[in-house]
């Protein structure tokens, strides 16, 4: 079955990313429908339908399918043209179903098909099952699907990254990368994709050890993708030019497809036009284009029409501009304030962006990151807090922290040692009912023989009773750790209480106040746990 719905990937990808770019869009409006209306931040997510769960099902299924099945081939390296090469085939039970062109340019990788629609989906079908990110462009009479070092590198298949590695390995062989570039692009090979993702845009990151820089953006290929990328950030709060910024480049140029048969009819006809090749148009006789600038693109568009050439039929217009969005430092720093407040999305983000820093570029980019991110880590999180459910919808807002110590079951000033607990008090609404829940801290001893003495450590723990979904997320928004029942907190959700301003400094002074270790040579028991 899953054999038989390899050929309708492309049809399987088109549909499930219609309908996902149909539930972003319907979220985005419908969240601000609803907080205009009724004052809460809620949204109908249509991925939860049980159709769009059914699809996606489908499609991942298959695509595993072609992930577990297919085999990877590398051609011979081939330097006979500008550009040294070799062909990348895919194949299922031995049948070749797509190929690819993996050139080396002189600065860095690229892997480029043009052909039919029909093969160029198939192959971007098949790119995307192994886990890469491909779009099929339509230039001239051509359908064409190209990925650059960072989107070849970002594709995990093990037969892939082999025959990458071996197209390397050749052109290193053959001295025609040097031993630097070799290192570097090995390195990438080596350690995967530099994309993050955050509110649904993928975004790349780069890291500029010259100029000590951490770069974060995302150049979309459309007006389209654009526009859904800067509401997509805005919705989450991120304000266009503080937090992000959109610039274009070559934003003042066009490019002129033309279809192979027409392309000498249409170099003949601006010829003949009186417009000067080089001041008002360039020829990319390779690729059969017309490179314009704006202000004489219509000049060249009306030449060409007059000799007979059909727009749409023999030659096809596109803007030559291309847009970046980049997160500012500010911006990084303002989806820290979301992760400290309990951003499950956001707190993914900065994990995964220090991730892909330390493997990709090492700690001095890592320190770069600490240094931009802390002065919001220092501030704090602050209430009120939102805490959601599973489906991510909000179910509740903390709305006050506060603390208390405690000794022999009695508030008191301040306190130290093993009989010293920190009650830590949570205000929060539910449906209207302003609730509390506590949780208090102690110390518990782990006793552990060593030779024939008793040591005695100490750590910080609380026992959790969750009574229901809603204290669970609560729970969870505060520490990062929730469920219904017991729950066991320890250091880590401590820290994570720390983030709060109103408990920062009881923390800090209640773990001053940790007992000492002891050692008892006498009547040493074996290790044992006090929880």
């Amino acid at each position: 079955m899953l054999k038989a719905l390899v050929p309708e990937l492309p049809t399987l990808h088109k549909l499930r990313d219609a309908l996902a770019e149909f539930a972003d869009a319907f979220k985005v409006v419908m969240r601000e429908v609803v907080k205009r209306k009724f004052g809460i931040d809620w949204a109908y997510d249509v991925r939860n339908e049980g159709f769009f769960k059914k699809l996606n099902e489908i499609t991942t299924m298959a695509d595993d399918y072609v992930y577990r099945n297919v085999t990877v081939e590398r051609g011979p390296l081939d330097t006979s043209g500008q550009r040294p090469k070799a062909v990348i085939r895919f194949k299922l039970g031995g049948e070749e179903v797509a190929y690819i062109n993996m050139y080396w340019t002189g600065r860095y990788l690229q892997a480029t098909f043009a052909g039919s629609r029909e093969r160029a989906e198939r192959l971007a079908s098949v790119i995307r099952a192994i886990g890469g990110e491909a779009e099929v462009k339509q230039e001239g009479a051509k359908w064409v699907v190209q990925l650059y070092t960072n989107g070849i590198t970002a594709i995990r298949h093990d037969g892939w990254l082999s025959a990458v590695r071996g197209f390397v390995d050749e052109l290193y062989g053959r001295r025609l990368i040097d031993k630097d570039r070799y290192k570097q692009l090995v390195r990438d090979i080596k350690a995967g994709p530099n994309t993050v993702k955050f509110a649904g845009v993928k975004l790349s990151v780069d890291y500029n050890d010259t100029r000590n820089a951490i770069e974060v953006e995302y150049q979309p290929t459309s007006d389209a993708s654009k526009n859904a990328a800067v509401d997509a950030l805005k919705a989450k709060g991120l304000k266009e030019g503080v937090h992000f910024t959109v610039t274009t480049g070559g934003a003042g140029s066009y490019e002129i497809y033309i279809v192979k048969k027409a392309y000498a009819e249409a170099v003949k006809a601006l010829a003949h036009s009186g417009l000067k090749e080089s001041e008002h148009y360039t020829l990319r006789d390779k690729k059969h284009t017309i490179r314009v600038k704006k202000e004489h693109k219509d000049a060249v568009v009306n030449a060409l029409k007059t000799a007979g050439l059909e727009e749409g039929k023999d030659f096809t217009v596109k803007w030559g501009g291309q847009y970046i969005i980049r997160l500012t430092y500010d911006g990084l720093r303002e989806i820290q304030r979301m992760a400290l407040s309990g951003d499950a999305e956001a707190e993914r983000f900065i994990r995964e962006l220090e991730d892909v820093l330390r493997r990709r570029y090492g700690q001095n980019a890592v320190n770069k990151l600490i240094e931009v991110l802390t002065p919001a880590r220092e501030e704090g999180a602050v209430v009120p807090l939102e805490a959601r459910d599973e489906r991510g919808n909000v179910v509740a807002r903390v709305v006050d922290l506060r603390y208390e110590f405690v000794k022999n079951n009695q508030p008191v000033g301040q306190c130290a040692g093993e009989d010293c607990r920190l009650r830590i008090i949570v205000e929060y609404d539910a449906g209207g009912e302003r609730r509390q829940l506590k949780m208090e801290w102690y110390w518990g001893r782990v006793q552990e023989k060593k030779g024939d003495a008793t040591v005695t450590y100490y750590y910080a723990i609380a026992r959790q009773t969750v009574k229901d979904d809603v204290e669970a997320a609560v729970l969870k928004a505060l520490t990062g750790k929730a469920k219904r029942g017991r729950v066991y907190l320890l250091a880590d959700q401590l820290d994570a209480l720390r983030r709060f301003k109103p408990l920062k400094d009881a923390v800090d002074q209640w773990r001053a106040g940790k007992p000492q270790g002891q050692r008892d040579a006498q009547n040493a028991p074996h290790t044992s746990l006090n929880l």
